[in-house]
């Protein structure tokens, strides 16, 4: 019979200690006053029954009890290390939980890359029109790191077919796409990836998703509610160094963060996370987004990020007309909604709190411009005509508008090439590109500032020797 245990490396008396109990070393032939040869080589302790061994097994009450309370438990494993101890008949295997290996594996690929000048290997979950990639992937270029698209998981291919047009340099011919479900997707064998970049799907965690459909949790949604699992099984997969978690800021208090917090603490992930202002960052779009940055433990302790060096790099527009496109009153954008013009009034007259957003160019920001913004729904925000005498005319912003607001690169949104609805969805769900520019460029400082200061072997162990590095690499 094989039996697993999980101890941890506590300490007694000063010592560092592994305590295994109970019936359960029985059933590996351990039982009270077996004796047994204690041995550490590749990264593992191996306790061995044996005649006439230097150790023997105790007993309190009738349980077996293996008690290893020495400095050389020290050696082996820091305190608090989990651990995994595998019990047959006659022999028990102890080594550091897989999570550990991986760990350790994630940083040394990292920092090998930095030092040689590799590109870094990213994973785009829910990639959409590739804004926040292209932000990512300009900011790190500004702490001079190279960086390419791994993977791009899109379910609609029209967003995904806008990306490749309009970041052609994130790919290369060993790019993968994933045009599907990313719950569908199972993975065999993936090869690690430096970092991930994951923009939650917001239609159930925005109080508008659930008001919308009456959801008591965004968790509840059909579609998108689980899909917070699905990033943490890629996650698992693919071992990323660093990820970064994208939402609208009703995920920072949400069950949903409570669970990725847990999971990732678990896999040797330090989160950092925070909210971030498109206007603070340097864009007219007045919204909020929850940043999580999981940087992986030993870099995180070693200096790979920190929240303050998220600093705007962009000065926002004085006024909203600075971006917003000449057009002539005969113009066909021009149009009297009649319908929306009811709509507020009902809304007023039922004491409802909906009012029009309507904007002349004068503000110095707009509110947010979101994914169905084609659809002319009376609380997104509109553009009036200026004359007096068409004050009941108002219209959209155009596409080049919307992604003026966002600050997104000038053309980036024409080199998409898709009808102006789809380009106002594409970026309606997109990223304010300041905002992770800025978020891309600390990560990236911060991560080459780390690789030049270590040496070229990139000692980043947790209390490590060399055979737990072996053991790790081989992983």
């Amino acid at each position: 019979m094989t039996v697993i245990l999980a101890p941890t490396v506590k300490i007694n008396r000063g010592k560092p200690r592994i305590w295994l109990e109970g019936q359960r070393l029985a059933r590996g032939a351990f039982v009270a006053g077996v004796t047994y040869n204690v041995t550490f080589k590749n990264g593992e302790v191996t306790l061995k029954a044996c005649k006439d061994g230097k150790r023997k097994v105790s007993s309190y009450l009738n349980k077996p009890i293996i008690d290893l309370n020495n400095k050389e438990v020290g050696e082996w494993f820091p305190i608090g290390t989990k651990l995994r101890a595998v019990v047959r008949k006659g022999r028990i295997v102890i080594r550091r939980l897989a999570s550990a290996y991986k760990a350790l594996k994630r940083d040394r690929d990292l920092i090998r890359k930095l030092q040689s000048g590799e590109p870094l290997d990213v994973v785009s979950m829910f990639h959409g029109g590739g804004l926040m990639s292209r932000s990512i992937h300009d900011g790190l270029a500004m702490a001079g790191i190279k960086s390419r698209v791994m993977l791009a998981a899109e379910i609609d291919g029209r967003y995904m077919d806008a990306s490749l047009r309009a970041n052609a340099d994130l790919f290369d011919g060993n790019s993968v796409l994933v045009n599907a479900p990313v719950q569908d997707v199972e993975f065999d064998k993936v090869p690690t990836c430096s970092l991930m970049e994951i923009g939650l799907p917001c239609t159930g965690m925005s109080k508008a998703g659930r008001s919308k459909r009456k959801l008591s949790s965004a968790e509840a949604h059909p579609d998108a509610g689980a899909l917070f699992f699905t990033a943490l099984e890629w996650m698992k997969k693919f071992q990323p160094a660093a990820a970064i978690i994208e939402c609208t800021t009703e995920l920072l208090t949400s069950p949903s963060l409570s669970v990725i917090r847990s999971v990732l603490l678990n896999w040797h992930y330090d989160l950092f996370e925070t909210s971030l202002n498109g206007c603070e960052m340097g864009a007219l779009e007045n919204r909020n987004r929850a940043v999580i940055v999981a940087m992986s433990h030993d870099l995180a302790e070693s200096g790979a990020f920190d929240l303050g060096d998220i600093k705007p790099l962009r000065i926002k527009e004085a006024k909203l007309s600075d971006v917003l496109e000449t057009k002539a009153d005969n113009d066909d954008c021009w149009e009297i909604k009649t319908y929306l013009e009811d709509k507020e009034a009902e809304d007023i007259a039922a004491g409802k709190g909906f009012r029009r957003q309507l904007y002349d160019g004068s503000e110095d920001h707009i509110n947010t411009v979101t994914r169905s913004y084609a659809k002319i729904r009376s609380t997104d925000p509109h553009i009036r005509n200026t004359n007096p005498e068409m004050a009941r005319y108002t219209r959209l912003l155009t596409p080049a508008e919307h992604a003026a607001v966002k600050a997104a690169p000038k053309g980036w949104i024409e080199a998409c090439a898709v009808a102006d609805s789809v380009a106002h969805e594409i970026l309606g769900q997109s990223v304010v590109y300041p905002m992770f520019l800025a978020v891309g460029a600390a990560i990236g400082h911060n991560l080459k500032t780390l690789a030049e200061r270590l040496p070229s072997e990139a000692d980043l162990t947790v209390s490590a020797n060399d055979e737990f590095t072996q053991q790790a690499l081989a992983v």
